[in-house]
């Protein structure tokens, strides 16, 4: 398998980052980890990516039969344990759950949420201080006319007389410019103007910040900036 395709190179690392990369094509991976840095890179990008999503993750608790057995089993006791009464089941079931979360994490929510197909999009996680996603910013990369898609996840409350507003941050020092106002409804979306499209784009990522009633008095954000997140071209 050729390796230089970036494409590849992306999917391959996001699928070793997921821990969905599996048998003889990881171990093939994993050896050229050790002599390409740039591979390494991706896949440091894809694990800081991938994240926040582990917050989603339920833990999997285990029956009391099960820790009764173990007691048993340390005593000397124990009958030979079936199925739904074995620990490692039980942690493996754990483990699968998890890839499972993040798998569809992305490729059912954020990806069909930005309703996929053959063009390139842009995706954004926006967390909070403690790394925790609280709302994820998608568009198709359209030359024109584009529409940002926006989810708050979970139930989230605006104080009164405030309000929520966007801001794509450029990169490279760039100033921060308001992409408008937002309501803190599950699902929305905001019109982008044709001659903004291209900066958006070309975006590093994306912020929302707190904001008196009708927006930012200077054009700048002025309150304080609630969620942040780096743009991903999928």
């Amino acid at each position: 398998m050729k390796y230089r395709n970036e494409q590849l190179r992306d999917a391959l690392s996001a699928e070793y980052a997921l821990g969905t990369l599996q048998g003889a094509a990881r171990r093939r991976f994993e050896r050229l980890l050790k002599e390409d840095p740039a591979l390494r890179a991706k896949v440091d990008g894809w694990q800081t990516r991938l994240e926040p999503l582990a917050d989603w993750v339920v833990p999997v608790q285990p029956p009391k039969r099960v820790w009764k057995t173990v007691e048993a089993r340390i005593q000397g006791r124990a009958r030979p344990a079936g199925l739904w009464e074995s620990l490692p089941f039980w942690r493996g079931l754990a483990g699968l759950c998890a890839v499972a979360v993040l798998t569809l994490g992305l490729s059912l929510g954020l990806l069909r949420e930005a309703g996929l197909g053959s063009k390139e999009h842009m995706i954004v996680v926006m967390s909070d201080d403690q790394s925790r996603p609280m709302m994820t910013v998608s568009w198709p990369m359209e030359k024109k006319g584009g529409k940002l898609r926006i989810r708050v996840i979970g139930h989230q409350e605006m104080s009164p007389e405030t309000a929520w507003e966007l801001w794509m941050l450029p990169g490279n020092s760039g100033k921060p410019q308001s992409l408008g106002l937002i309501t803190t409804h599950e699902t929305q979306e905001v019109p982008i103007p044709d001659n903004l499209m291209p900066a958006v784009n070309a975006a590093w990522g994306m912020a929302m910040s707190v904001e008196p009633k009708g927006g930012s008095p200077s054009g700048a954000p002025s309150g304080p900036v609630l969620y942040q997140g780096q743009c991903t071209k999928i």
